[in-house]
């Protein structure tokens, strides 16, 4: 089985799609870094504008760990869309070649193929958020430095320099599960409609509506907003108040678990029970 799954991620990082995700997300960074150094004091001079005639704020606003949680809130919608576009493709890549048949006339059970395919897909997420995280970070730190984090997030939120670290590194793992329960909704959208560019749209589209509905239903969908796993996800922003709260937290991670289990059970039993013959 281990062996199935080395097979499968070489397979993927030979596609040039990941090597397009990667080139995309340092360019985004770098654009961020380039805004943030042009217009950055604006931004938070304008922020900071109302507040002026009440408190006495001074200091390196513009820092590393403010353009690194800037960063990450830019980025929270543009991250889906990169990672879509490998794991969209995931099954119905292998349709579209004409593969899966000669995939799954091997020694293994369906079962571990497509778990060997997963497997795969969760890897490449987890170098990814790596990688967006040392680029959100690092370059951040060296070209404007290190300071104190202010957040404007249900009112003013100044995080200490040194509790910065810990709680980006934790938003990132946050962030990870987040997106490995997203790829799971596509992967089984590539099982089902077995067309790569329609498992993508269908999967965007999915998560445009879910956020739409978290971000604009004025109250109307709140009392079941705790469905969306849009809404799940954007939980990571709590780990930037003063007081984290971790029961919530662990809550919301637990329905992002629940939610990879029941799309990834789906998807092993219709794949199961998939003719490949038509």
């Amino acid at each position: 089985m281990i062996r199935l799954i080395q097979f499968e991620t070489y397979k993927l990082i030979r596609q040039p799609r990941i090597w397009l995700t990667f080139a995309v997300m340092t360019v985004l960074m770098f654009l961020i870094n380039l805004g943030m150094a042009i217009d950055g004091q604006k931004m938070i001079e304008l922020l900071i504008k109302p507040l002026s005639d009440q408190f006495i704020i001074s200091g390196n606003l513009i820092n590393g760990n403010l353009i690194a949680y800037v960063s990450l809130n830019m980025l929270w919608v543009h991250i889906p869309i990169l990672l879509v576009i490998v794991t969209g493709d995931l099954v119905s890549g292998e349709f579209d070649a004409g593969t899966i048949r000669l995939a799954l006339c091997s020694t293994f059970t369906r079962g571990q193929w497509l778990t060997a395919k997963v497997a795969a897909a969760f890897i490449y997420i987890f170098f990814f958020m790596l990688l967006s995280g040392v680029l959100m970070f690092i370059p951040a730190q060296l070209v404007f430095g290190s300071g104190d984090l202010l957040v404007f997030n249900a009112g003013i939120q100044v995080i200490e320099e040194q509790e910065v670290l810990w709680r980006f590194v934790l938003a990132l793992l946050y962030g990870t599960v987040g997106m490995m329960t997203f790829a799971s909704i596509s992967i089984l959208f590539s099982i089902l409609l077995r067309n790569s560019l329609a498992a993508i749209l269908v999967s965007l589209g999915i998560l445009i509506v879910s956020t739409l509905l978290q971000t604009f239903g004025m109250g109307i969908f709140e009392s079941w907003r705790n469905l969306l796993f849009t809404w799940h996800m954007a939980q990571w922003q709590n780990l930037f108040f003063n007081e984290v709260e971790i029961i919530p937290l662990c809550k919301s991670l637990g329905v992002l678990l629940a939610h990879q289990v029941l799309v990834l059970a789906i998807a092993f039993i219709l794949f199961k029970r998939m003719k490949i013959t038509e």
